[in-house]
């Protein structure tokens, strides 16, 4: 669960920095607010996070659900790309900064997810 909130963040991360449609901004920005609201006591750190999120899984929002859906999808079209790409990436932040040039590099089944987020779509 840990490492797929991270691909889940790092995903995010990099539709927002790409320009993605408002829907997907406002499925990223309502995450960042379910997590804010259902896990603002939790100390990240050592998975604190991820097992908040997944414990209050039916709590959060249509929009995050959906979001969360898919990235979930996402990330597994997407990790053995992501882990070729991105390999020398160590920290959250380098992952993220990796993605965006990486995108073009990535696999047909990786794009194509990374898309159905971006337009919306499970």
């Amino acid at each position: 669960m840990l490492a797929m909130l991270k691909t889940i963040l790092a995903i995010g991360a990099a539709l927002v920095l790409l320009g993605s449609t408002a829907s997907a901004q406002s499925r990223v920005r309502a995450c960042v607010d379910d997590i804010k609201k259902f896990c603002a006591s939790v100390q990240p750190g050592e998975g604190r996070i991820a097992g908040c999120v997944k414990e209050h899984l039916n709590d959060l929002s249509a929009p995050c659900q959906n979001l969360v859906a898919g990235a979930a999808a996402a990330a597994k079209a997407c990790s053995a790309d992501l882990k070729q790409q991105c390999a020398d990436a160590r920290t959250r932040v380098a992952k993220i900064a990796c993605i965006k040039p990486a995108l073009a590099n990535l696999s047909d089944d990786c794009k194509s997810a990374v898309s159905k987020i971006a337009a919306g779509r499970k």
